[in-house]
């Protein structure tokens, strides 16, 4: 595991303002996932006991149902993914990170409509468990299935109990702190168990057509378009 979490794949303050202008956009569908629930989703994928190629992941970012989006551009459409890309190393560097806290991302729970603190976090965190094999701890003796059972429940336990309805936002907080402690735990015991560490995913999107991707196919980095009109177009 990484000791300390390095500032190149920190995202800046602009960077991170213009990701989450990015998820609230019009040019997303209305059921794209918003910083938190990104936040969450990216954590499990993280966690995960084998890698989820980003062509898997990355169109439930963008909407659950819409079968492409439209950035307007394929500039625009690179940038977007592109942060992403540098938000799930930012996450995966962070919970690699061995010396540095980490805090999952939240917002703050802002009158009577807003979704309850967290709850958008650990919605994103389950969409991701989606996308974990069937099987998930196969290949572990019992006794490290079972500690990885314990910590993935300890992940998602508070969120659904009974007291979850009338919890305030200190208590939210303190799940949420729990919750990152377990994920983290659940993470490490894979390395343990001789899991190799997932890579950082490759941001540096063509723009010229690979070998392995036709222009008339869907495009590999996973927006939901053709590649003529996604990263193999000219910005």
């Amino acid at each position: 595991m990484n000791t300390a979490v390095t500032d190149e794949i920190v995202l800046s303050d602009e960077e991170f303002e213009a990701l989450e202008a990015v998820l609230v956009s019009d040019a997303v569908p209305a059921d794209c996932m918003n910083l938190e629930m990104l936040d969450g989703y990216v954590a499990a994928l993280v966690c995960s006991p084998e890698p989820v190629p980003t062509e898997r992941w990355m169109p439930a970012v963008w909407s659950a149902e819409a079968e492409h989006v439209d950035f307007g551009s394929a500039a625009a459409s690179r940038r977007a993914i592109k942060l992403v890309l540098r938000y799930y190393n930012e996450v995966l560097g962070t919970i690699a990170a061995e010396t540095d806290p980490w805090e999952p991302f939240c917002y703050a729970s802002d009158g009577e409509e807003a979704p309850p603190l967290g709850d958008e976090w650990v919605a994103g965190f389950e969409q991701g468990l989606e996308l974990w094999p069937d099987e998930w701890t196969a290949g572990l003796d019992s006794q490290d299935a079972a500690v990885a059972e314990g910590l993935l429940n300890n992940v998602m336990k508070n969120w659904a109990s009974d007291e979850a309805a009338e919890a305030d936002d200190e208590t939210r907080l303190g799940w949420l702190a729990e919750s990152a402690q377990a994920a983290r735990g659940l993470f490490a015991l894979w390395r343990e168990v001789g899991v190799p560490e997932p890579e950082p995913v490759s941001f540096e999107v063509p723009v010229h057509v690979p070998a392995a991707a036709g222009r008339n196919e869907d495009c590999p980095c996973g927006s939901g378009r053709k590649f003529k009109k996604c990263c193999g177009a000219e910005s």
